[in-house]
């Protein structure tokens, strides 16, 4: 019997690498393109559906970010299943991430890092939900 309860960390875990400087692409971070596309449309909000691979607003889907959305699936699939644990088992996974657009950097040894909130929510099949917050690499 799959151990469910592990979503929590699993979806933690997931969005964590997918936010962290582990993520390189096209000149910049995943969380660094966000961010600017967020303070360009003035959005502060965003949510991503890990299993669907989208991101709402559509503002935020452009070719660097659908690359990521794209691994960011596979990678969560890749979890589930080192730890037995079925995609069957799963009814949803978002990432809901909002942005401080009035006060966005914070600065660590020279260098300013966006902050933002975001929350990983897990609703496995029996619609049990697993949150974890997830917090900037940095702190």
């Amino acid at each position: 019997m799959a151990k469910l309860k592990l979503l929590k960390s699993i979806g933690h875990n997931t969005v964590h690498s997918f936010l962290s400087l582990m993520n390189y692409r096209d000149d910049g971070y995943v969380i660094e393109h966000l961010f600017n596309i967020a303070k360009e449309k003035n959005m502060e909000s965003l949510v991503i559906d890990i299993l669907g691979g989208s991101i709402n607003p559509k503002a935020f889907e452009i070719p660097v970010i659908k690359g990521a959305l794209n691994d960011l699936g596979k990678n969560f699939e890749k979890l589930l299943k080192g730890e037995n644990i079925s995609l069957d088992n799963v009814k949803s996974a978002t990432a809901a991430i909002e942005f401080n657009l009035e006060n966005p950097h914070i600065g660590i040894s020279g260098k300013e890092l966006e902050t933002y909130n975001c929350l990983v929510e897990i609703v496995d099949k029996n619609g049990k939900a697993y949150k974890k917050i997830v917090k900037e690499w940095w702190r």
